[in-house]
């Protein structure tokens, strides 16, 4: 901020009559100096002590102030002028006395040589070569007699005025018009009517300019009656004569400027909106353009599709005149294989009712067919002739090997949690545990097991099967290998309760999702059930979820879930991460009339041995009760399954061979999380 050391200066000025002038501060090469951010302020001291302030204003340029100082009786008064410091404090900027001339005195001096304006040299603290230049005009009894002609001629400044306000109003239409144009650049629709208006405000322009015109001419006639005036003195008012014609000539400038500047601004805005129509079309059609090369573009690839798709049907159909020749080839083969065979067969000796042999050559044989089969073969005394007992000692062998290669996953009924009204009863501790779900409530039900966890960077995991039924319609998730889980309680049905974690950050895991809906379907006799398994093969294409529709079998009154035994996951073996292979599957044990107690309900893709742990390690149930009475979750223990030798699981392909497949339909989408509150 700029800071002054100050100066002295007096002046006079003429009884009763405010005035003011502008001061433009330069530095000595005659540069502007910016006053932005310079506080003035100022005041007058009367002989009583009575203090009148003076009035500072920045002006149009950077470097320019007003001071208005008010009107003053005759006689001699202190002033100072003041700026703040950029410590806070006042220096003074200049001060000094003004001399308030009385009538008779302004009289006598108006004859004398006219005062050219004024310069000061203010110095600035701590700079002893520096200097600002501080110009004003000069403020003596011709000035004073100049006020007194601007008031005779206040009707045509009154005058001027009103031309100017009726300048304004063309240029504040021109104004608008060019506003209306502005939103032709949005829609090229709308700057027809634009260029409609702007035409309406080109008429009401030439209309404010006849009205100018006219106050023109009043301001003229003004300014005569002015001079008439002016010429009674002579001697004494020949600056305001000339400020007087300045200032007429001044008002018809300006308002041949506002009426120039109308007619102006007029035409750009008519111009403009023809731009904008010309702009909008030009965009139009580059637009047309742009859509049929991207429709091009589209076409092309699909072109390209077809024809390859082409060629591939020509390989195929090749590919079945191949097979067919080769199937002819073969059925040629079988038929002289299956002579062969028979050839073969007749020459094989045959043997009679009583179990003899003839062989060629005349050799015979002798012996008796025993019930399994086999043949009796002499042994020393007291070793077991029945050759079954080696196949069901092998058969058990082989089922130890199999309990061995599995452990107890123990459910932790200390840390199971239900939300709502519903109340959890341990019924064995860490064993089983019985859960309640109010009439008319929900319940989101946790549970999680305690098991060794014999891995390091790799599992051997390759099932679980653990105790699970409900009362009646509930829902049932749980995570599989690795990666994070996120649960989420209370949501409804159709919601997922269980989500991968950080965000749906991509990883080898999977979620199953089983949805038993309690309703019997009397036509079919049977439930349906729906499994949904959210996985990812890539981090590119994110979570897939495939949906399966199984539908079970119940006769009689065998309800579904009600007559759950256990809910068994296994998979044959590892799965690859990057595709879908179907290496695992979902099964239902019941315990219910049915024919077939053990169904498969869906496919799943598996998961990978790194890094999976136990595979299952909790479990999420939810229960919307909209029964009649108490739904009760009954959960029990666990068991895990681990591969034998080679990365294989026997257990898989036991429960394949034996189990009902009631899979229907399948479908495979991207993953939309569903997340509803109850």
């Amino acid at each position: 901020m700029l800071d002054f050391l100050g100066v002295t200066e007096h002046f006079s000025c003429m009884e009763n009559t405010p005035f003011s002038f502008p001061a433009l501060f330069r530095d000595m090469a005659g540069e502007a100096v910016s006053l932005d951010g310079v506080i003035f302020s100022g005041s007058i001291v009367s002989a009583n002590q009575e203090v009148i302030e003076i009035s500072i204003e920045k002006g149009e340029s950077s470097n320019e102030v007003i001071f208005s100082f008010p009107a003053l009786p005759e006689g001699r008064w202190s002033y100072n002028v003041l700026v703040q410091a950029d410590d806070g404090s006042q220096r003074i900027l200049f001060s000094g006395y003004i001399s308030v001339l009385g009538v008779s005195r302004v009289a006598q001096l108006a004859g004398g040589p006219p005062m050219k304006n004024r310069t000061l040299l203010v110095a600035m603290p701590g700079e002893a070569t520096m200097r600002l230049r501080m110009e004003w005009m000069a403020t003596t009894a011709a000035q004073a007699f100049a006020y007194h002609a601007l008031q005779a001629s206040k009707n045509a400044h009154a005058d001027a005025e009103t031309a100017s306000q009726a300048a304004k109003t063309a240029t504040d239409a021109a104004a608008t018009a060019a506003t209306r144009t502005e939103e032709a650049e949005g829609y090229a629709g709308s700057a027809w009517a634009s260029k409609r208006a702007a035409a309406d405000s080109a008429a009401a322009a030439d209309t404010s300019a006849t009205n100018a015109d006219r106050d023109a001419k009043s301001a003229h006639d003004a300014k005569t009656a002015v001079e008439s005036l002016a010429a009674t003195w002579p001697e004494t008012v020949s600056n305001g004569e000339k400020k007087i014609v300045d200032a007429g000539n001044e008002a018809v400038t300006a308002i041949q400027d506002k009426q120039a500047d109308s007619v102006l601004a007029v035409g750009r805005a008519s111009q403009t909106a023809q731009q904008n129509i010309a702009g909008a079309r030009t965009d139009a059609v580059a637009a047309v353009q742009t859509a049929q090369e991207r429709a091009v573009g589209a076409i092309t690839p699909l072109v390209q599709r077809a024809e390859t798709a082409k060629e591939d049907i020509d390989q195929a159909e090749r590919r079945i005149n191949t097979a067919a020749t080769n199937a002819a080839t073969s059925a040629t083969s079988a038929a002289n294989s299956a002579t062969v065979a028979q050839q073969a067969l007749e020459a094989i000796p045959q043997v009679d009712d009583a179990g003899n042999m003839t062989l060629a050559g005349g050799l015979t044989a002798a012996g008796a067919i025993n019930a399994n089969g086999g043949v009796n073969i002499p042994l020393a005394v007291g070793a077991p002739t029945d050759t079954g007992a080696v196949n069901r000692l092998h058969a058990a062998g082989m089922a130890g090997v199999t309990g061995i290669l599995t452990s107890n996953a123990f459910l932790n009924t200390d840390a199971i949690t239900a939300s709502g009204s519903s109340t959890v009863t341990k019924t064995v501790p860490y064993h089983l545990a019985g859960i309640k779900v109010p009439k008319g409530t929900h319940s989101t039900i946790q549970a999680r097991f305690e098991v060794s966890n014999p891995q390091w960077n790799y599992s051997s995991f390759a099932g679980f099967s653990f105790l699970w039924r409900a009362t009646n319609a509930a829902k049932l998730s749980f995570g599989i290998g690795r990666g994070g889980k996120t649960i989420r309680p209370d949501l409804s049905i159709d919601s997922y309760s269980i989500i991968p974690a950080n965000g749906l950050a991509y990883n080898h895991g999977e979620i199953l999702d089983i949805t038993f809906d309690n309703v019997r379907n009397t036509d079919r006799n049977g439930y349906t059930v729906r499994v949904r398994e959210i996985f990812a093969l890539n981090n590119t294409d994110s979570w897939q979820v495939k949906t399966t529709t199984s539908f079970v079998p119940a006769s009689q009154n065998e309800p579904v879930p009600w007559t759950i035994a256990k809910i068994i996951y296994q998979q044959k073996s590892v799965a690859s991460i990057a595709r879908y292979e179907d290496t695992g599957a979902l099964w239902l044990m019941l315990t219910g009339g049915q024919g077939n107690n053990l169904y498969q309900i869906a496919t799943c893709r598996g998961v990978s041995n790194f890094e999976t742990g136990v595979g299952v390690s909790k479990w999420v149930t939810d229960v919307v009760n909209n029964a009649a009475g108490d739904v009760s979750v009954y959960a029990g223990t666990g068991e895990y399954t681990y591969y034998h030798p080679g990365n294989v699981n026997p257990v898989f392909y036991g429960l394949d061979a034996i189990s009902r497949n009631c899979i229907e339909t399948e479908e495979t989408a991207d993953f939309v999380d569903i997340n509803i509150p109850l």
